[in-house]
């Protein structure tokens, strides 16, 4: 009776086991690691012809604060320059001259031509400022920068405070400090103050491009966010 037993035992522990087996094989796991697409980079400056190939889009002509994603490539023409912020780590690239590059997380990679980048790392106040940019849709997407280590904001007498530093150091044609300062004024709320800050670069470089997307930009992600507020 004994040896029955243990027989029928062994049997169902073998059909558990090939059960579990076949449910391990064929069913998904639903904590498995999916591949992300963050946004690695901002275009903070672009002169000349630059195509961008995103992944499952069309060609398109590249234009400043795009957000850029590893795997993004980009076609550089003759005369073309093109300055880019990598939100980890802080490396800014400026690109000029005729040639491909590959968008990476923390970096570009040549992929034609003959480019060589000009590097300087920045802040990593400063960057995570400018990585707060409004995109294209008018909305702030900083939960995708993996820069979580950083606090956020502050208050608007830091945030002054900070600009004043990152101006003394700043070149003279460096707008990254006021990239920093529009972009803390917004997260404030300080609508007057940004709208006050837009009109004094415009007046500055009437002809800029770069001025004309930021005002675009910001004007909005205000009335997106006054919208969001009255709902």
């Amino acid at each position: 009776m004994n040896r029955v037993k243990g027989t029928t035992m062994y049997k169902l522990i073998a059909a558990l086991l090939l059960g579990g087996s076949f449910w391990l094989t064929h069913v998904p796991l639903a904590n498995a690691a999916a591949p992300t697409d963050s946004e690695a980079s901002l275009v903070t400056l672009i002169s000349g012809k630059v195509q961008l190939q995103a992944a499952e889009r069309p060609p398109e002509a590249l234009k400043a604060f795009v957000k850029l994603r590893p795997g993004d490539q980009l076609a550089l023409s003759e005369n073309a320059r093109l300055q880019i912020v990598y939100f980890d780590g802080g490396r800014q690239e400026t690109w000029q001259g005729t040639g491909q590059l590959k968008i990476g997380a923390q970096a570009s990679t040549p992929s034609a031509g003959n480019l060589q980048p000009a590097i300087r790392m920045l802040p990593k106040i400063l960057v995570k400022q400018m990585a707060k940019t409004p995109g294209t849709d008018g909305h702030v997407k900083a939960g995708m920068v993996r820069m979580r280590s950083i606090p956020s904001g502050g208050t608007l007498e830091s945030v002054e405070k900070h600009y004043a530093e990152l101006k003394a150091q700043a070149e003279e044609d460096d707008r990254n400090p006021e990239i920093y300062l529009l972009s803390g004024y917004f997260e404030l709320h300080e609508y007057d103050k940004l709208d006050a800050l837009l009109r004094d670069l415009n007046e500055k470089s009437p002809d800029n491009q770069e001025v004309k997307v930021l005002a675009s930009l910001y004007k909005r992600a205000i009335n997106n966010a006054r919208m969001a507020k009255n709902q």
